[in-house]
């Protein structure tokens, strides 16, 4: 591991200061997460090779690599070679019964529920996010304060990003835009204030639709509301769809069915736009990492690179046309038609 290598407090004081969204605080979760799998303890006795600390944990291969992965990439563990793993001191302390163990200190972390379906998913592979089979939003809905905290995050980010997003894109062969799981239309707010003479839907699941209405913080003439579900279809008659940090919510499967409902719903010649952080091509080490095992931990989902995202695009009958940054940000623009 390079000596550059970032260590676990300056990299969560950096992941709180830049990842303020989906997956808010997600290291202890991770951290908790190796300890109560036993990682730390089935590699007490030397180097093992991923496939192999699967099996003694009992977790799903491939999930439990990118947890690996992201142990690695803030000194619990190295790397040594391709897939083989080895505890560092800092590593030790997610053993059990060794002295200054994190066991005891992150018995109270909150959100005991994140981390409860991260086992979940770390041991099946896959997604737990899903209201349909009872999953992480049909619990998180059922608590107000939850929703009002969420919408928080939205907004914080909001005054930072979506001015940005909003000032830098062309939105003048738009008539509608539509906001998939933006969490409150303050992505849509930036861009109807920009460009007043466009329509704006907000299409979000029930909850936080609900949530929006009693506030009362996205209305007007041009604003509507609409509740539903990504993965059966969403309104139709939008000339841009404006997927604002979802998709990494979600598996690869997820997506392309989040993104057949947006080819079905587009206007001919509609716009398809992703605001999102990818993952560099080059490997490098990025924030989007911490979101992506961010996303596995909660959801089963991930942060993709561009290429990644094409191919999702390609699946659902989409051509990736450009690929932007967002000016004075961590976020790109993906546009398809």
């Amino acid at each position: 591991m390079p000596e550059t290598a970032p260590q676990p407090a300056l990299l969560l004081d950096d992941y709180l200061g830049l990842i303020d969204d989906s997956c808010v605080a997600i290291l202890p979760h991770v951290l908790r997460i190796a300890a109560e799998l036993g990682v730390a303890d089935v590699l007490a006795d030397g180097p093992r090779d991923a496939a192999a600390i699967a099996e003694a944990v009992g977790a799903h291969p491939g999930a439990l690599h990118r947890l690996l992965r992201a142990l690695a990439s803030v000194g619990v563990l190295i790397e040594e070679d391709a897939r083989v793993f080895r505890l560092t001191p800092a590593g030790n302390r997610l053993r059990a019964g060794v002295e200054g163990s994190v066991r005891t200190s992150l018995l109270n972390v909150e959100s005991q529920l994140a981390w409860l379906h991260g086992i979940d998913t770390l041991r099946t592979g896959r997604s737990v996010f899903d209201d349909r089979h009872g999953g992480f939003f049909a619990h998180k809905d059922a608590d107000g304060a939850s929703d009002q905290a969420f919408l928080q995050r939205m907004r914080e980010r909001a005054a930072r990003l979506y001015p940005r997003f909003a000032t830098d894109t062309d939105w003048s062969e738009c008539s509608t835009v539509m906001d998939l799981g933006g969490g409150d239309g303050y992505q849509l707010d930036a861009i109807l204030r920009r460009e007043p003479r466009l329509r704006g839907v907000l299409f979000d699941r029930p909850a936080v639709v609900a949530a929006v209405r009693a506030e009362g913080t996205f209305e007007g003439p041009n604003r509507e509301l609409a509740a539903g579900d990504f993965f059966e279809g969403v309104p139709e008659g939008a000339d841009t769809h404006l997927l604002c940090s979802v998709l990494h919510d979600w598996t690869d499967e997820q997506c392309v069915s989040i993104l057949r409902s947006s080819r079905a719903a587009l206007e001919p010649g509609g716009r398809l736009m992703i605001v999102d952080m990818l993952v560099p091509d080059d490997g490098s080490w990025h924030p989007s990492k911490w979101s992506d095992i961010g996303m596995m931990v909660l959801t089963g989902g991930r942060e993709r690179t561009a290429q990644e995202f094409e191919a999702l695009l390609t699946e659902a009958d989409f051509t990736l046309s450009a690929v932007r940054a967002v000016p004075d940000s961590l976020f790109s623009v993906l546009e398809a038609k």
